[in-house]
């Protein structure tokens, strides 16, 4: 690490700017999220290590596994969608946003980190694509559109840009509840 120069006196501003763009670098780099080493997940379950690899050959695998099962999770909650007035489309809507504020962390795995973990192109689950598939099967089933995949993929613009921002901003003002929200999101979508 190199030194660095001093300010001259009286030039805190100068100083601050510089303390702030160091941070700035520091904040907007891409940041690697940590995963568990199997040896952790083996201390967590009380168990050794080489009884996670009876199980899991490696890091990835295991990884795979739970976004696996949280997709699980996801898709089975809208499938599971209880029937909503305003059809079925509100309803796989609505359940999507109530299971992403239920489940928070498994929701950013899924939709904000993935592609941070090394799950990018080529994993079969990391985009969604059964979570797509399912909602573009449904508005071909329930709508006259001629494009359900790209509506499809629209709808799921909305939602995540819904769900993301209330995960992230619990404080702020949203002038009405979630599902009303969802509601007015798709009716608008579906035109």
């Amino acid at each position: 690490m190199t030194k660095r120069e001093p300010n001259p006196r009286g030039a805190g501003d100068q100083l601050r700017a510089q303390l702030v763009a160091a941070a700035s670098e520091l904040l907007l780099s891409p940041q690697s999220v940590a995963l568990p080493s199997l040896r952790a997940v083996a201390r967590a379950c009380d168990v050794s290590p080489a009884a996670v690899y009876l199980h899991f050959d490696s890091q990835k695998a295991l990884i795979d596994a739970v976004i696996d099962t949280q997709l699980a999770s996801l898709g089975a909650a809208v499938r599971a969608a209880p029937e909503h007035p305003d059809g079925a489309i509100v309803a796989f809507g609505l359940a999507y946003a109530d299971w992403a504020l239920e489940h928070p962390g498994a929701y950013q795995l899924l939709f904000e980190s993935a592609d941070r973990l090394g799950m990018g192109e080529g994993d079969h689950h990391a985009s969604g694509d059964e979570l797509i598939a399912g909602a573009t099967a449904l508005l071909t089933a329930t709508t006259s559109t001629r494009e359900p995949r790209r509506l499809a993929l629209s709808l799921w613009s909305a939602l995540h840009g819904v769900v993301s921002l209330r995960l992230h901003k619990p404080h702020m003002d949203w002038e009405v509840a979630l599902d009303e929200e969802i509601r007015w999101v798709v009716l608008r979508l579906l035109g």
